[in-house]
């Protein structure tokens, strides 16, 4: 109570500004800037057009307002400490794209993009989503929804192809740990992210270590004001606390989870035993240095623990008790700024730790990794034309596995440490004004496979028109087998993946239309014979794969007056020899079609926002082992429709959320494959069970509000 009345002295002793942010046909601009000029204090317009923001400067001030694609308007006003509105009307300039910028393999939504994909808000107001950033993605062209799992796919590629990098930083652990067929989650609320740069392919030299895709998250720099947040839902409730200084400021927040009233009104297929729940507690520092140098600090705790009957696959009938605890920390410590001549600096530390114990009837298995990455980059624009970026990078990875058989007294511990090291350098130019080239190489080796390789990325782009660009890139990518697999053995070499890229985009009055081309090769993928996964000798890299196919994004926020809507289809095929795959065929996480519409209605007298998606995928292939043809069976169409309402409004003054979503709404028996038992029935067939989501239909019902 005492930290929430120091934030309302703070409050009054600021000028509180608001208002709305329009086009000259009093269209809503979502997401344009305001900003005080000279200063950190500002905001963005929300998906109605208005902004609200405290500052404790005072006087005479000029205040900003900028939205890409539109002309920058400034206005004077006095600061007085009192409430003032100040609305603006921003002309639209000529040119759309402007400057040549290179797209291929790029879904870039920085706030100072215009062809922005997905904010947070994006994010957390996707229905199918449930807040959740990896959830959010998959209604982008490129990324397969894989609803047993959770993670991201992308472009035929595992899920362990696709990193997550924050602050330029690696996350070795994004996804929170699952038992089987029960999807993760990310870690990380997308609230905490002003930027998301997400690379189905031909990412920069400065991110390694990903075959198929990078995540690239920024974190938030200042926030706008001393706050309480609050949130209470069907699934938890947490707090979040901020204070703002002049040149600091710190956030502090905590959130539980207990499913256990939710599971207890809707009805579950699955049999718990100890019905999920996590405490996870947030830590946020930003300190503003002499001159631009800003120095972050972000910190994420989270605890869980869980536990089920699910079917032991050894004959028809049997459940077996799987219990999960776990435990995860993710700490970036990172800076940037400028050091003079030009050169900026980004340095930082990132580290993860991570626990999981698994108990099972027969066994059980605990696991712990812990990673550490130090990195440094410099970068500096030489030129309006030339830009060059360089930069090193040491991560040490410590793998620790304990198993223990339960009716017996086998157990074994597998334990080692590698040291990745990293330099990188690459360097773009614009020959013409309409023309840009990137060129860059990347040298890695790895000490527990004692291997190095280089890896070289290019990419070019050129702007036909103001509006119409054309992109393509090239890149070779490695990546260290899985701990999992160096578990038998180090005598394995890099995976690797190159990438061909090629795409045209249109862009312009609010419009995005962008049609994309690829094919990946896949060579050096790792293979061992299942029914002796444990002996070193049966490994090799002799692995190798393809996938091709085309994406389509089409984004409009302008033909429907408070309305953006977004269409994505993707044409994947792909084959690969991996893993105990006894040939070459179309992976589990492979759907040939996928079909997303995203549509976002505000009802201004409403004060609400109507939000509902729709996905369609083609079936995935699942292995019959009563079928002579390995992955030979499909599974049935996935269909999905989801819809979800937020409504704007105060309680006793403050600001609120309140926030309803509903996951398909049809109703859907959706399938995600299916599980054989291991021992034939009577009459010689393997009997199987299907793999579906535990409810047809999940709700929730969130009540957000801000102090």
């Amino acid at each position: 109570m005492l930290l929430i009345t120091a934030g309302f002295v703070t409050i009054l002793a600021q000028t509180r500004l608001k208002g709305r942010i329009v086009d000259p046909d009093g269209q809503t601009l979502p997401g344009a800037n305001i900003l005080i000029k000279g200063s950190y204090d500002g905001a963005s317009a929300d998906t109605a057009g208005y902004y609200s923001f405290f500052t404790t400067l005072k006087g005479k001030q000029f205040i900003m307002a900028s939205f890409i694609g539109f002309a920058i308007q400034e206005k004077e006003i006095s600061l007085d400490g009192s409430e003032l509105t100040m609305d603006f009307t921003l002309e639209e300039q000529n040119e759309q794209i402007g400057d040549v910028v290179i797209t291929a393999g790029m879904f870039e939504t920085a706030d100072q993009k215009k062809s922005v994909t997905l904010q947070p808000l994006d994010i957390v107001t996707t229905p199918s989503a449930a807040g959740d950033i990896y959830g959010a993605l998959t209604s982008l062209p490129g990324a397969t929804m894989v609803g047993e799992d959770g993670r991201l796919f992308v472009r035929g590629g595992d899920g362990y192809e696709s990193k997550t990098f924050i602050d330029g930083l690696l996350v070795k652990k994004p996804y929170s740990s699952t038992t089987p067929d029960l999807p993760t989650r990310g870690r990380f609320s997308p609230f905490m992210f002003s930027g998301t740069m997400f690379s189905t392919g031909g990412y920069s030299a400065e991110y390694g270590q990903a075959l198929s895709s990078a995540l690239i998250l920024t974190t938030n720099a200042f926030p706008e004001r001393t706050q309480t947040d609050l949130s209470i839902m069907t699934v938890g409730l947490g707090a979040t606390q901020t204070f703002k200084s002049e040149n600091a400021a710190v956030s502090v927040g905590f959130e539980y989870y207990n499913l256990q009233p939710y599971f207890s009104i809707a009805r579950q297929k699955i049999d718990w035993e100890r019905y999920p729940q996590s405490l996870a507690g947030t830590l946020i520092g930003r300190y503003r240095l002499k001159g631009d140098g800003i120095l972050k600090v972000f910190s994420n705790f989270k605890s869980g623990s869980s536990a089920l009957l699910y079917p032991e696959m050894n004959e028809p009938g049997s459940m077996q008790k799987i219990s999960l605890n776990d435990l995860n920390n993710y700490t970036n410590i990172n800076y940037s700024g400028s050091i003079g001549g030009g050169w900026m600096l980004r340095t930082g530390l990132s580290f993860t730790y991570d626990e999981e114990k698994m108990s099972f009837r027969a066994f059980d298995v605990d696991e712990y990794n812990t990673n550490l990455q130090g990195k440094i980059v410099l970068k500096n624009k030489l030129s309006k034309r030339f830009t060059v970026l360089f930069g090193s990078e040491e991560v040490f990875n410590r793998y620790h596995e304990k198993y223990a058989e339960n009716a017996t007294e086998f157990s074994s511990n597998c334990a080692f440490d590698d040291f990745n090291s990293a330099l990188f350098a690459e360097a773009e130019i614009k020959p013409l004004q309409k023309l840009a080239v990137r060129a860059g190489v990347r040298g890695e080796y790895s000490s527990v496979i004692d291997k190095p390789a280089i890896a070289v990325r290019a990419s070019t782009a050129w702007a036909f028109t103001n509006k119409i660009q054309a992109s393509f890139a090239y890149g070779s990518f490695y990546q260290t087998p899985e701990e999992t697999l160096l578990r038998f053995t180090h005598s394995l070499y890099f995976e690797k993946a190159e990438h061909f890229i090629g795409n045209i985009q249109y862009e312009a009055n609010d419009r995005i239309l962008r049609i994309e081309a690829y094919y990946k090769k896949y060579s050096g993928l790792v293979v061992y014979d299942a029914d002796e996964y444990y002996n070193p000798a049966l490994y090799s890299n002799d692995g190798d794969g393809y996938s091709q196919g085309f994406d389509i994004f089409f984004r409009d926020r302008r033909s429907i007056k408070n309305m953006d809507y977004w269409v994505s289809y993707s044409f994947l095929d792909a084959e690969r020899y991996y893993r105990f795959y006894p040939e070459k065929v179309t992976p589990s996480f492979v759907a040939k079609h996928s079909f997303n519409v995203v549509a976002k209605k505000y009802v201004s007298r409403l004060n609400t926002q109507f939000g509902a998606i729709f996905t369609w995928a083609s079936g995935r292939p699942y292995n019959d082992p009563n079928s002579e043809e390995f992955m030979g069976e499909l599974t049935r169409d996935y269909r999905d429709l989801s819809l979800n309402i937020s409504y704007l409004t105060s309680i006793s003054k403050k600001s609120t959320i309140v926030y309803t979503s509903l996951s398909n709404v049809l109703g859907r028996d959706n399938i995600y494959g299916y599980r054989y038992y291991e021992t034939p029935n009577q009459m010689g067939e393997y009997e199987s069970i299907p793999v579906r989501p535990e409810a047809k239909r999940f709700f929730m019902v969130g009540v957000f509000i801000t102090l």
